[in-house]
């Protein structure tokens, strides 16, 4: 066969890439052509790429092109997403109400007009009545949440009715169970699950790489994939400037809409609409935005910092359109001055004089 058709990035693969090929329902293992390779196109998983040279005997193509994406993940990187879950383990020695509010935050501002899905994993470890405050805070933000456990299978049905017909990434942090979940939710996936470190109790990154699967679930027509993405530390997550972290807290947005000032920190500001009705905002959650917001702060100090323009040691000299030479640029002691420069200060010489010649007189 060597007909142009299109495919779906899964993941990378020595040096090349994993495409899904709807059309002869295969995956292949693909190369970019040369063009793509000079233009530094990127090609990250999630993307749609138009595909030449297909040979179903040798499973190979060449991608040729890639389609617009529909949005983008920096972190983990993926493209043309339709939701992100968010597992967190309600463990009593894993559970953070800061780390989890902090990766709300971050894909909130990856994908502004898609709200993430809270999955509330390993529900086996607490009693119903633990659950059901947590679960409701959340809820009545807006989120979904979906309380589950890979090890009694309880919550799975409302994860896959989540999960139908979607492209879904599934992040957290490690050991909360999200490859666990997958390979009950699909079986035939095999993932690697982690063991858990004896003296901590805390799991170990097991998932080095992100990757799309595809997987039947219910009768929807449409295709279903899931991306399982490797756990990433606190650092990795993303800070916007410290007034917009409100804006991303739904219960503080709402009550700073009559706040005093525009740029209203809701920390210690005289007449500040949050801090006088703190009985609206749950307590943990508060804790979570003013941590980062300080966060925000310090991150902000660090660029600032940082951004200190330096000249360039070299320019560019002649020529348009990337033609022109690279030359070592003189510094200040050996540069001639311009005739203008030269005139002015002649100028200013010939006024000098001119006046002095007044007060002589």
């Amino acid at each position: 066969m060597n007909q142009p058709c299109e495919g779906v990035v899964l993941r990378g693969h020595a040096g090349g890439w994993l495409v899904y090929v709807d059309f002869i329902a295969s995956t292949l293992i693909c190369q970019a052509r040369g063009r793509l390779k000079k233009e530094k196109t990127s090609i990250i998983t999630g993307d749609r790429v138009e595909l030449d040279e297909v040979s179903s005997a040798n499973g190979t193509a060449v991608i040729v092109a890639v389609r617009p994406r529909h949005n983008v993940l920096t972190r983990p990187p993926l493209a043309n997403v339709d939701q992100v879950v968010i597992v967190q383990s309600l463990s009593p020695r894993e559970w953070s109400n800061n780390l989890c509010d902090r990766y709300l935050l971050h894909f909130q501002l990856e994908l502004p007009k898609c709200r993430p899905v809270l999955c509330l994993n390993k529900a086996d470890l607490l009693e119903k009545t633990e659950i059901a405050p947590l679960q409701k805070i959340y809820q009545n933000l807006g989120y979904t949440v979906i309380i589950t456990s890979a090890l009694s299978e309880n919550g799975l049905n409302d994860l896959m009715k989540c999960l139908e017909g979607k492209i879904s990434v599934i992040s957290g942090p490690s050991g909360v169970g999200k490859s666990s979940l997958l390979n009950v939710l699909h079986p035939g996936l095999k993932l690697k699950v982690d063991e858990r470190e004896e003296e901590t109790g805390f799991g170990r990154h097991v998932t080095t790489c992100s990757e799309l699967y595809s997987v039947e679930l219910g009768r929807s027509s449409d295709a279903t994939w899931i991306a399982d993405t490797p756990g990433f530390g606190i650092y990795d997550l993303r800070y916007p400037e410290p007034a917009q972290v409100g804006k991303e807290f739904p219960e503080i947005a709402k009550l700073a809409e009559d706040c005093k000032f525009s740029n209203c920190l809701h920390l210690v500001e005289h007449d500040c609409n949050v801090l006088s009705n703190m009985d609206k905002v749950d307590q943990k959650r508060y804790e979570s935005y003013a941590l980062i917001v300080a966060e925000a702060q310090h991150e902000k100090r660090q660029r600032k910092d940082s951004s200190t323009k330096v000249e360039a040691a070299v320019k560019s000299v002649g020529g348009k359109q990337g033609t022109g030479v690279v030359v070592p640029r003189l510094s200040h002691k050996y540069r001639e001055q311009s005739r203008r420069k030269i005139r002015q200060g002649l100028e200013q010489i010939d006024v000098d004089d001119d006046q002095d010649d007044e007060e002589s007189s």
